[in-house]
This record gives structure tokens, sequence and C-alpha cells, in this order.
């Protein structure tokens, strides 16, 4: 399909509209890039990260039909997870961008940064950006690129929640509240604007609120998982509404085969590598078969790395039988960065006798949240 060129007076105009907001365009997009980029493919650095994702930016808005040198080398290096992130990217930049222009400027010009989009696309060596391994289940959202227009400005989620609600089809949300997942199935009963209102379990309700997002589960027609705003709970009418809704690579919380609680105690974990010092940090959370520690201290620890973990049980309300030490061996699957702060994530080998009582511990503590829970929606619901 032959396109139609974009005119100097149309590239002007949409600059300075796009003025007001461009260095938060930027950000929102070049954050979104990067974070899509390191979660996808490890190799890569966030530094790395962000400068490709801020050539692509600057390069896409000059609409000179000319492809970052950064973008070009990460594309040939035969990175299939790259072709992903810029198709999420591009999407994610049109939304965005709807978003701030409507707050910004009377006139939005959305079609002229979907011409932008299709010429960059348009500009890439042909092959380079192909079909992704991630392939989404509505058409609407397909990540391969193709010579035709990709994007149109009826691509978007709010249009598929209008197909969704004269389908009568329900979406399921999942919250964590103290680890433990609380999920339900939810009715659109109302779209106006970008805001969404949903039926909801009263439980899920409260969960979402205290959390302070939203999360959906990826279904038949939505290709990835969601997250999204609060803008406005009603307790009395069982109803929330929703905006800002982002995609997210992933949901770990969905993926997780046993329950993983929070602990009521300030328990002290001390982590032995078999060649270095020990590190010791407070006990985050816990399941049967992983653990997560918070720590100020690194004695040589690594993705990947064995070690021996010791901690005890010292609960107030909850029994446990016999010693209330735990011991048993680990390994480290990922060492989260809180600036100077690390948190380790890792999977766990007990005993018999360790897993019985690391069970019996997860149980009871699970009853406890969902009391806590319950109590803290009757409080909200007065």
């Amino acid at each position: 399909m032959e396109k139609k060129s974009i005119s100097q007076d149309e590239k002007e105009l949409f600059l300075i509209n796009l003025a007001p907001f461009d260095q938060e365009l930027e950000t929102v997009f070049c954050d979104y890039f990067a974070c899509l980029y390191t979660d996808s493919d490890t190799k890569v650095s966030p530094l790395e990260a962000k400068k490709v994702a801020l050539a692509t930016y600057r390069s896409l808005l000059q609409c000179e039909n000319e492809v970052p040198q950064e973008l070009l080398e990460h594309l040939r290096c035969g990175s299939r997870e790259l072709h992903y992130v810029a198709a999420r990217s591009f999407l994610f930049l049109l939304e965005k961008y709807g978003e701030l222009s409507e707050r910004h400027v009377k006139c939005p010009q959305l079609g002229i940064l979907i011409g932008y989009v299709n010429r960059f696309v348009d500009a890439l060596p042909s092959g380079l950006l192909e079909s992704t391994t991630c392939q989404p289940c509505d058409a609407s959202f397909d990540t391969g690129f193709s010579q035709e227009s990709i994007f149109t400005p009826s691509n978007t989620l709010i249009d598929v929640f209008q197909r969704m609600r004269g389908e009568k089809q329900k979406i399921t949300f999942l919250n964590l509240y103290k680890g433990v997942p609380i999920s339900s199935e939810a009715e659109i009963i109302d779209i106006e604007d970008e805001n969404v209102t949903f039926k909801i379990d009263r439980l899920q309700e409260i969960a979402m609120k205290l959390e302070a997002q939203a999360f959906i589960v990826k279904n038949e027609w939505l290709s990835k998982h969601l997250k999204a705003d609060i803008i406005e709970s009603n307790f009395q009418t069982n109803t929330i509404v929703l905006s800002n809704f982002t995609y997210l690579l992933n949901m770990p919380a969905i993926q997780r085969e046993f329950v993983r609680v929070h602990p009521d105690i300030l328990a002290k974990v001390y982590l032995r590598p078999s060649h270095s010092l020990p590190t010791s940090g407070r006990l985050y959370d816990l399941s049967i078969n992983g653990l997560g520690v918070v720590s100020n201290e690194n004695n040589g620890i690594y993705v990947g790395a064995k070690v021996s973990v010791t901690f005890e049980l010292n609960s107030a309300t909850i029994a446990i039988d016999g010693d209330k030490t735990i011991e048993l061996q680990g390994e480290i699957v990922n060492i989260i960065d809180y600036q100077g702060s690390f948190r380790y994530c890792m999977r766990i080998f007990p005993d018999r006798i360790m897993s019985k009582k690391i069970l019996n511990y997860i149980s009871q503590r699970e009853k406890e949240i969902l009391e806590d829970l319950n109590q803290e929606l009757e409080a909200y619901s007065v």
C-alpha cells in the first residue's frame, strides 16, 4: 500500500504540538523499551538498552527514513527478543502519545506519529525485523511487521475491551497480598474514554486497593498480561475503574508452583557459599521451594551460586514443633539490586524434616494473611 507523504508543514506542526510533553514521552518510551529489552535479553546491560532506546526515539521523530546505527547493530546480532521489544515499544509509544497529547494540546496528531512509525519500519533493511517468537492471540497486537500499515488508531486495548464487553467475556485479575495470590474473574460493565469499569469480587477489590495497582491475566483476547492504575474504587457497588493500561512482558506470580508468603517475623538469614564469607540478611518471603532474602551485603554471591541457608522461624502466633531452626541448601536464581542493597531470590532444597516445618508455617501463615485481608475489607466496607 502506498503511504501518503508527510509534508514539511505537518512535521513542523507535529513537533510544535509535541514540544510541551516531548521530554516526558521520551523518558517513558526509553524506560519502557529498555526495561523490556533487559528483561527479555539478560546479555544486554541497562545502559546499552537505554542507548538503543534513545537513539530509536530520536531517529523515529526526525522522520528522515534513517535507522540509528545502534538499533541496526543489535538487530544484525540476531536478537529475536529485540524484534518483540521494538514492536511492543512502538505500540506503547502510540498509546502514551495519545494519552499525553490529550492532556497538553487541543489538536492531537496521532495520525502523523503513526506515519512516522510506519516509515521508520519501512526504512529497516528487508528481513531484519521479522515476526517474533512471541506470537499474540489477538491479531490487533500482532508483533510481526509487514509492508502494510501496521499501526492504526483502532489498534488499542480499549477496542479490545469494547469487543469483550459486547461478547460478555470476562477477564481475570491477579493480585498479591503479603505474597498470597488473590485471583478472580470480573465483568466489564462500562467504558468511557480511556477508563474501564469492572464489576469485581470484593476480596479482589481490597487486594487491588492495597497493592495500589491492578493486574490482568492474558487470555484469548489479550495477548499479554496487563497492569493498570486504579482511578476509582467503590466497595458499595463492588466496582472499580481502571485506566493507563500497560503491557507486561511476564507475570512471575502466575508462574509460581507454590504459595509464597511474607513472614510475620524479622528472621535473620545466613547465606554461606562454599568458598566465601557468609552473607546475612532478612527473610523477605518463603515457599516450600524458594525464598527471598534482603541484605546490604554481598560477600561473593552470584546467580547460580550454591549456598547453605540458615534461619529461625520464631513466630509468635504460629507454632513450630521442636527446633525452630531451618537449615537447607539453596541456589541463587536472581539478584535484584536496590541501589546499594540486594534481594536474593533462590531455589531451596529442604529435606523431609525441614519441608514439614516450612509447609506447616506457610499453611498457617496463609490463613492469617487471608484473615487480615478480610479484616481490611470490613474496614473499607463500613
